[in-house]
């Protein structure tokens, strides 16, 4: 069983995270010794996360007079949904050339509410992953001071939609890092595994793990709930 559901969540769950994945899927309550014993007698080694390989592109023209304040604060926390956000775009290398994607991550629950995959990083992929994104009033967006962040249509984009501009501080990717470690999951958890992928493959692929990832990646910080569970549980 322990051998059966660590090769279910592809080797990413650690012992406690492997023993909450248990009790919640089969109702099964067994010691986290027990688990890394087994693991270990098993040969069944956990997924490790590394830095390398986590790349931001950006344009080098910019235009500083659309710069916006740093309103997050490094407060990553949020009482309800579409509150605040944190996006970002980051490049996917494959064996046809980079793909880049857009991403969107609610603080509330940590779930990837919105994305968007191209081969050009440009507004156009900004405004492709932002279409479908659900608002309130008072929504912010947290982003790095990447180029295309700083594009009148971005601002633009802001205003049609309603939402409130923020930037991080130049140079200080913690300020993002919801959505920064988000893409770090993504290429170690699961596009790690295909030594070489196309652009169409690796898209389709994303599009897999932001599905397992939302509906089944259960998180500690949620109290062992996947984003979607933890928010069909505690939003109103």
């Amino acid at each position: 069983m322990i051998s059966e559901e660590h090769k279910n969540v592809k080797g990413i769950y650690g012992t406690i995270r492997l023993k909450k994945h248990i009790e919640n899927k089969l109702n099964i309550i067994l010691n986290h010794k027990l688990i890394r014993r087994y693991k270990h007698i098993l040969g069944l080694e956990t997924v490790k996360r590394t830095k390398k390989g986590l790349s931001v592109s950006s344009a080098k023209e910019k235009n500083l007079a659309n710069k916006a304040q740093y309103l997050i604060e490094c407060n990553f926390k949020s009482e309800k949904p579409s509150q605040k956000f944190s996006s970002d775009v980051s490049y996917i290398k494959c064996s046809d050339g980079t793909l880049y994607l857009s991403a969107i991550k609610d603080y509330f629950n940590k779930e990837i509410v919105s994305l968007s995959t191209s081969n050009h990083n440009d507004i156009n992929l900004i405004k492709e992953s932002y279409k479908d994104l659900k608002l309130q009033e008072g929504s912010i967006i947290n982003t790095d001071q990447g180029a295309v962040y700083f594009a009148y249509e971005y601002v633009e984009l802001a205003n049609t939609m309603g939402f409130t501009r923020s930037m991080s501080h130049r140079g200080h990717c913690w300020e993002n890092c919801p959505i920064e470690n988000w893409f770090c999951q993504l290429k170690h958890e699961w596009l790690c595994q295909f030594s070489k992928i196309t652009k169409k493959q690796a898209a389709k692929e994303i599009k897999k793990y932001v599905h397992w990832y939302n509906n089944e990646r259960i998180q500690k910080e949620l109290g062992y709930l996947s984003p979607v569970q933890y928010r069909l549980k505690y939003s109103n």
